[in-house]
């Protein structure tokens, strides 16, 4: 019996080895960088996050490593996470401030918060943005004024210019807003301060206008004819087709408040 054991010992012992699989041998970084771009290829851009993520930590010095935190910020930008993307921006232009792709880091840095405020119902309904915070905007507008200041001729300049110019007008059409309400509540000084930032600031924006006209009402309710005079000349002779002024040349606001309030607007507020 222990000469029948010893055999039947050692053949389970070899069978036991024989049937363990084989550790897969470890991915190297062209293999991962592989990877993550079929993920990308494919639109399935979590998943590339997450490769990236994980080539950035094993190889942190290797030879993707900068096209890795380029490819970072573009699939955070196409998952529809702006925050991310300012950040993997950022860290981008810190860790390589002189790499020829930095115009293209700072673009979408630019483009990220371009798109920062906006809700899920602006991707298919028209909302007024004018009533919203810009601090984003604000952010934006800076990231791509630095875009066109340092590399006028990247290919991601005409954009930016073009964004701009958007902004701008967005940061008009607030500063409107609130002397619209400034105004329909009786701060005319309040109304008049804003509206005039705009014509100095905004000049060339489509909102001149309707600020020269606002000018022009609050002065006139404050008597000081004057400087509603001066107001109205302005708009007269650099907007004499503007739908705010009337046949004879006055000024014509249709929101702008009446001089003597009902009780229906006392008692709400002018809210109705």
């Amino acid at each position: 019996m222990p000469r029948l054991i010893w055999p039947l010992l050692a053949a389970l012992l070899l069978g036991a080895c024989a049937s363990k699989p084989e550790e897969s041998p470890e991915r190297t970084e062209a293999a991962q960088y592989r990877e993550a771009q079929s993920a990308m290829d494919a639109n399935n851009y979590l998943t590339a996050i997450d490769r990236l993520k994980e080539l950035e930590a094993r190889f942190p010095y290797g030879r993707y490593a900068e096209q890795a935190q380029l490819d970072l910020i573009y699939a955070h930008f196409r998952s529809q996470e702006y925050p991310e993307t300012v950040v993997a921006a950022q860290r981008f232009m810190r860790s390589y401030p002189a790499h020829p792709s930095l115009d293209y880091a700072l673009y979408m840095r630019g483009l990220a918060n371009f798109y920062m405020e906006r809700s899920f119902f602006d991707s298919f309904m028209t909302t007024d943005k004018s009533a919203r915070d810009l601090t984003s905007a604000t952010d934006a507008f800076e990231d791509f004024e630095r875009l066109v200041t340092r590399f006028p001729d990247s290919d991601y300049a005409p954009d930016a210019r073009t964004r701009m110019v958007f902004i701008r007008n967005e940061m008009a059409r607030h500063e409107l807003h609130v002397a619209r309400y400034y105004a329909r509540r009786g701060a005319y000084i309040a109304a008049i301060n804003r509206a005039q930032y705009v014509v100095q600031h905004y000049q060339r924006t489509p909102l001149v206008p309707e600020a020269l006209a606002v000018m022009t009402a609050g002065y006139e309710r404050l008597d000081q004819p004057e400087l509603a005079a001066k107001s109205r000349r302005v708009l007269q002779e650099n907007y004499p087709d503007s739908e705010y002024l009337d046949d004879d040349g006055q000024v014509d606001l249709a929101w702008w408040p009446r001089e003597g309030k009902g009780l229906m607007s006392l008692l709400t507020f002018d809210l109705l």
